[in-house]
């Protein structure tokens, strides 16, 4: 098999890299296209936000669910509105790390009205792991990560225990196994 190359404009194009192009193509094509022309995120400022959204602290540990909550809130956004999550999110990024309701309300109002509800939704999706797509209608994004649990200490973190699905509605019998 020879490696055979192809002159362009900006140098030599491997067979590997068309390969690689035409993998990328057909990968691209199979998204919506709200991804593909979605904002770049950086995960350490989103999660940076979210805990001061949130009150509750976010590390690293976040990434996978901060990168899935972010692709979830924006889903379908228009550009515009990509963008006004974008500034809210930058600007947001900027304030300290234990930074007042005032001061990130401040914040808010000079990114413009829609920067307000969607730190609610925000709010929202990080602490019920659900996000609402139409009236009454939600999708559930986490529910075991979903900061209600770290919130709520009279509540416990959910676990699987007991016996298979149902084994609840099955009588109890006395030295059944």
């Amino acid at each position: 098999m020879s490696n055979h190359k192809v002159e362009s404009k900006s140098g030599l194009v491997t067979r590997r890299q068309v390969v690689t192009g035409l993998a990328v193509a057909g990968v691209a094509s199979t998204l919506p296209s709200s991804r593909l022309f979605a904002a770049d995120l950086n995960v350490d400022k989103f999660l940076k936000v979210s805990a001061l959204l949130t009150g509750i602290a976010l590390d690293k540990s976040y990434i996978q669910l901060g990168n899935t909550i972010w692709e979830q809130v924006t889903r379908d956004a228009s550009p515009s509105v990509l963008g006004q999550w974008t500034d809210m999110i930058n600007r947001l990024a900027y304030l300290p790390s234990g930074a007042s309701s005032d001061d990130i309300k401040n914040t808010l109002r000079s990114v413009g009205p829609i920067a307000t509800p969607m730190a609610m939704q925000l709010t929202k999706v990080w602490y019920t792991g659900r996000i609402e797509r139409t009236p009454g209608v939600f999708e559930v994004i986490n529910y075991d990560e979903a900061l209600v649990w770290q919130a709520c200490d009279f509540t416990k973190p959910p676990v699987t225990c007991g016996g298979p699905f149902g084994y609840w509605a099955k009588p109890y019998l006395k030295g059944a196994v």
